[in-house]
């Protein structure tokens, strides 16, 4: 039996507090640190746009739940969010420029994980609150990179198609006429709404993936910008990019552990990457810009030995070196951050171990230290620091792991009705589905279908058992042996059934630090040697997070994502605790 992918036709259905310090409190509505002041909705993977007047705009993004259209703006007289117009279309993962006139331009994105990119723009009139409709882009991009050029133009470069595939192009935008005009295409694919700066020689720096690139802004051409992996040579993603007073260019942080853990200066006088000081902290998903001092503040973020950041340092170019800050008043991972006419610093949403989806804002100054508590520092137990020189105790550590009949440290799962998924509710050394999860949907049948956290994604019936795919097994046990804990390397273990051709099934892997709000990280794509059962694995370390999962997606064909979908996939997840 032959089959085909079903993205296009997936594609057509969719188209159917407290401080530290004695210093006094600023004038304007938000103190140091407070949090009383919250979105009308949390939300995470947005671009957040100072404008011309001072105020801050949210459009769209993600509360945890859906994709959102709705909009607010930040006041910095009284510290309020004040609900204005709603954009025409939900998008999360778009670019927004703010157009030289004042109005901003907002252009592409995703509305689900499941339905793609999109192609539509539209302008927000902060005078009026309301959006206009203009020009769709030539191509549908999800997460492009988008910059305001000299002459008022936008550029717009880069992106992911409806099938998740780098789209290799670029156009330009004209706010006169709301037109959009080809320009020319990147040798490399470009991604994330602020990888891209201005140059004052004329050029646009792009930095992501492996090969930045510089486009000249007259001849609408691209040329590489110094050696693939730049200094650090590391892909870069979930990293800053930040143009310095003196014309250079710093980069920070990003997926891999070597860009999480480095900062490169590009310098284009002579074209070149060089190293900069390491920061203090490995980051990704964090947030920078330049103070008024001239330095580059750095904050929040995530790293998977940490999970969520609250960490705060500033960078010094003229010295190259850097400088531990006060923490933030709560960790924060993609969190947006953008600075006030006052020298102030505007810290809003993003995601945390203990919250999720973040719908508070903080003032943040330097100058003032917010120590953290055990929850926001997302540590359970242990002494860890407070952010402000001290230190915190968050209660006793477990010793031993508990013993069983199978051996010590051995946790069998059982079936939990609220969060609908096999779930190990002491920390051992290990956690096993047993069998909870053989079967596929109504194929066996699966035990208390489907197996996903809060019923979140149905298995494919398509298909019969012991022939096509099933996902039978799940099981997480410690490398080196001790209690399922954060910082740990853990192995997850997948028992799989693969088809008869099975060099088109893939297992594809993610783990979430909080199993009642997961936000899924990729782990790892696998590749079954032969068809039938057999067991397939994949490493990673514990993120912070008392109540983990993991979930195994095992498909036919197609593309990585959390739930794809297919008729043929089994979807499932296993919940474990850890000390």
């Amino acid at each position: 039996m032959k089959r085909v992918s079903t993205s296009c036709a997936m594609m057509a259905l969719f188209t159917l507090v407290f401080s530290c310090s004695s210093a006094p409190p600023p004038e304007d509505g938000l103190s140091q640190g407070l949090m009383d002041r919250e979105l009308s909705t949390p939300r995470k993977l947005l671009p957040w746009v100072a404008l011309a007047d001072g105020r801050v705009l949210a459009a769209g993004g993600h509360d945890g739940s859906r994709t959102l259209m709705s909009s607010e703006v930040y006041e910095p007289e009284t510290g309020e969010w004040r609900v204005t117009g709603a954009m025409r279309t939900a998008r999360r993962n778009h670019a927004a420029v703010r157009l030289a006139d004042g109005r901003v331009l907002v252009v592409g994105g995703t509305y689900s994980a499941s339905f793609g990119a999109l192609a539509s723009a539209e302008v927000y009139d902060p005078s009026t609150g309301r959006w206009t409709a203009v020009q769709d882009m030539a191509e549908a991009r999800n997460d492009p990179a988008a910059v305001l050029l000299p002459d008022g133009r936008v550029l717009v470069a880069g992106g992911f198609d409806v099938d998740r595939h780098p789209v290799r192009s670029a156009e330009l935008f004209e706010p006169m006429s709301g037109r959009w005009t080809r320009t020319g295409a990147p040798t490399s694919s470009r991604a994330g709404a602020q990888t891209g700066v201005v140059l004052g020689n004329g050029q646009v720096l792009f930095v992501s993936g492996l090969q930045a690139e510089l486009y000249d802004i007259a001849s609408g051409t691209w040329t590489k910008a110094g050696a693939v992996g730049g200094a650090a040579g590391t892909h870069r993603s979930g990293h800053t990019v930040t143009l310095l007073p003196d014309g250079r260019v710093l980069v920070v942080g990003g997926t891999t552990s070597r860009a999480a853990a480095t900062a490169e200066l590009y310098e284009p006088v002579r074209g070149e990457w060089k190293l900069a000081a390491a920061p203090g902290t490995p980051r990704e998903a964090h947030g920078a810009l330049v103070t008024h001092e001239g330095r580059v503040l750095v904050a929040g973020g995530f790293h998977v030995t940490t999970g969520a950041l609250a960490s705060v340092e500033s960078y010094d170019p003229a010295a190259d070196t850097w400088s531990a800050e006060p923490a933030l008043g709560a960790a924060r991972r993609g969190a947006g951050l953008v600075r006030l006419e006052d020298g102030a610093v505007l810290v809003v949403g993003g995601t945390n171990d203990l919250v999720g989806t973040l719908a508070t804002s903080e003032r943040y100054d330097p100058g003032v230290c917010m120590p953290l508590t055990c929850e926001a520092a997302g540590q359970v137990c242990g002494v860890v620091p407070d952010g402000c020189g001290g230190t915190l105790e968050c209660g006793p550590c477990a010793a031993e792991p508990p013993c069983v009949a199978e051996g010590c440290g051995v946790v069998r799962a059982e079936y939990d009705a609220q969060l609908r998924a096999p779930r190990c509710d002491e920390a051992g050394a290990e956690c096993g589905s047993g069998t909870l999860l053989v079967g596929r949907g109504l194929l066996g049948p699966e035990p208390n279908l489907p197996n996903a956290l809060w019923g979140s994604c149905e298995d494919g019936a398509g298909g019969t058992r012991d022939r096509d795919e099933a996902l039978d097994a799940l099981r997480v046990v410690t490398v080196e042996g001790g209690h399922l804990a954060p910082g740990k390397t853990v192995r997850v273990e997948a028992t799989v059934w693969a088809y008869e051709e099975s060099e088109s099934n893939r297992l594809d892997l993610y783990y979430a630090a909080d199993a009642r709000n997961p936000a899924w990280t990729y782990l790892a794509t696998l590749t079954p040697g032969k068809a039938g059962a057999q067991v397939l694995t994949a490493t990673y370390v514990l993120p912070v997070g008392r109540l983990q999962a993991v979930r195994g997606v095992f498909r036919f064909a197609g593309s990585a994502e959390p739930c794809p979908g297919g008729v043929f996939d089994d979807v499932d997840d296993l919940v474990f605790t850890t000390r």
